[in-house]
């Protein structure tokens, strides 16, 4: 019996749209001053970039702003330019047209995932394939994680997942949930959410 593993497959690619980091977090107004928002902002998209990285996943980011652009290219991180007017659907799109191209399986990443960790960035590139489409869905109904191997329609915005669910409805659907995929920073009460639990102690610096 042939006892040899077959070869890994082509490599993730984790893509991250991002937004000026000036402009994110933008319902955290009240609980943080803007600096600080931005600072949150970068340092939480710092952490998921680093996080797909030790998952062996490659990283784009997505933008249309130069100074996330030079952020990105500081810390050796692909920069793909965002369609104009095309928005998230947009940056998604040209995302997962990008992986296509080089034969890789694609992974449209939010970025304001504090708790997100290697093992679920690397159950979703175990379990995207041509046949499969894996979705994380947010608490609040919308997708953290969307990674499939074929071309998709990108539906963002309020309740998102059940678009993408069918989307989808060709293929066989894996859902992923966890803390780690669910819990995004749109909220005051999800920043400290997050702070609260273990995983998101480093979260609280930006509380004081």
């Amino acid at each position: 019996m042939d006892t040899r593993s077959s070869p890994p497959g082509p490599r993730l690619l984790a893509a991250l749209p991002l937004k000026p980091f000036a402009a994110a977090k933008g319902r955290l107004d009240g609980l943080l001053p803007p600096p600080a928002r931005a600072a949150l902002a970068r340092a939480v998209a710092e952490r998921v970039a680093a996080v797909c990285l030790e998952a062996e996943a490659e990283v784009v980011v997505v933008t249309a702003d130069d100074e996330v652009a030079l952020w990105a290219r500081a810390l050796g991180i692909e920069v793909l330019p965002e369609p104009a007017g095309g928005g998230l659907d947009g940056a998604a799109a040209a995302a997962a047209d990008a992986a296509l191209r080089q034969g890789r399986p694609w992974c449209i990443v939010h970025a304001d995932l504090p708790l997100l960790a290697p093992e679920h960035v690397a159950a979703v590139a175990a379990l995207a394939a041509p046949g499969t489409a894996v979705l994380g869905p947010s608490r609040a109904g919308g997708t953290n994680l969307f990674a499939a191997a074929v071309p998709l329609t990108f539906a963002y915005g309020p309740g998102s997942f059940s678009r993408h669910l069918a989307a989808a409805r060709r293929l066989e659907r894996r859902v992923l949930v966890t803390v780690g995929t669910a819990l995004d920073l749109d909220t005051p009460e999800d920043l400290l959410g997050a702070a609260a639990l273990p995983g998101g102690a480093w979260l609280r610096s930006y509380l004081v």
